[in-house]
Parts: structure tokens; sequence; C-alpha cells
């Protein structure tokens, strides 16, 4: 059985910790083909607001700009990006009031590269909302040796500057971190 996002984890609580507020500038980065963060998120920020829907996979962003196009979507910008390359997201530097990176954090082969290029891009006292699996035995996920762990994540982003602002349950097999700026 496949699993989604939407099953797993509830889009509008995660964005609750991110304090989202109308008009702001939102990027998930790897937001995946059913943009299950992207569209809550666009709802959140308003018509006033933007979300980039960041993937590398180019079908996901057709995919994105096909359903905001059917759902009347117009603040959703579906945007090609290499998130673990400085400029790999072509959004001006500092333009982000809130990032976030869900279900991806694992799967980074270049884990500096990327906390670089979402320094570059948050704004300052911006928000990053991390959500990721759990590094105990799940019926369900990633192999345990390719999680990772919050204190890792933790570590990583407050070595490069990043203050927590604080942890939270984000679902029965994931964990959530929120950083700033």
């Amino acid at each position: 059985m496949v699993f989604s996002s939407s099953m797993l984890l509830d889009a509008r609580c995660i964005l609750r910790e991110a304090h989202l507020r109308e008009g702001f500038v939102v990027a998930d980065f790897g937001c995946g083909p059913g943009g299950h963060f992207v569209f809550p998120a666009a709802t959140a920020v308003g018509p006033k607001g933007r979300v980039y829907a960041v993937d590398i996979q180019k079908q996901v962003i057709t995919s994105i700009r096909s359903y905001a196009s059917l759902n009347g979507f117009t603040n959703i910008e579906p945007l090609w990006g290499d998130i673990e390359r400085i400029g790999g997201v072509r959004v001006t530097d500092a333009s982000l009031d809130t990032i976030l990176l869900v279900n991806n954090f694992y799967l980074v082969k270049n884990r500096e590269l990327l906390v670089k290029e979402i320094k570059r891009t948050l704004k300052s006292d911006g928000a990053l909302v991390v959500v990721d699996w759990l590094t105990s035995k799940t019926p369900i996920g990633p192999p345990i040796d390719q999680r990772v762990g919050k204190e890792l994540v933790g570590d990583l982003f407050t070595r490069f500057g990043f203050q927590l602002d604080h942890s939270f349950k984000a679902g029965q097999y994931h964990w959530g971190l929120v950083f700033r700026k």
C-alpha cells in the first residue's frame, strides 16, 4: 500500500505551527505532486500572499500548475528548483517569510548546501518548518538507516545561525521543528 502525506500529516495543523498570515510569501521545498501543503498554505496567505511550490521533478511542477489553474489559485507559483544548490531556487535573496521542508530532509545528499540555500532565501526572522520521519521503527516510512533525527537537524541549523523556536509532534510517525533565521 502506498501512503501519501495526506494520509499521515494534517497540513493545517502543521501550518498553524508556522503562524502563517495574510500576505506572507511561503515556499514548500520539495512540494511533491499533490501539493499537500501548497494549497492550504495558499489559502492561509490569501490573495495578497504567494506560495512557491518548489520541486526538482518537472512533472510535479506540471501537476501543481494544472491543479492550481483548475481550482482558481492565482497566488501559487510552481517553480522548478534544486534545493541542494546555492541559487537553485530562483527567488530573490531574503524574500521568503516561511519555508516548509516536509518529508524531504532524509533524502538530502548535501545538507550544508540545503541549509545555505534556505538561509539565502529566508527573510530575517523568517520561519523554517522542518517535518520528517521518526528515527524509531514505524510500520511505514523509509528504512531506519535513512532517517534523520531531530537532534541532528537542530544541531545543523543552529550551527548555521538559526534559532530553534519550538518543536512539535507532527503526526504519529513524524517530528517537527520550527526555526527562526
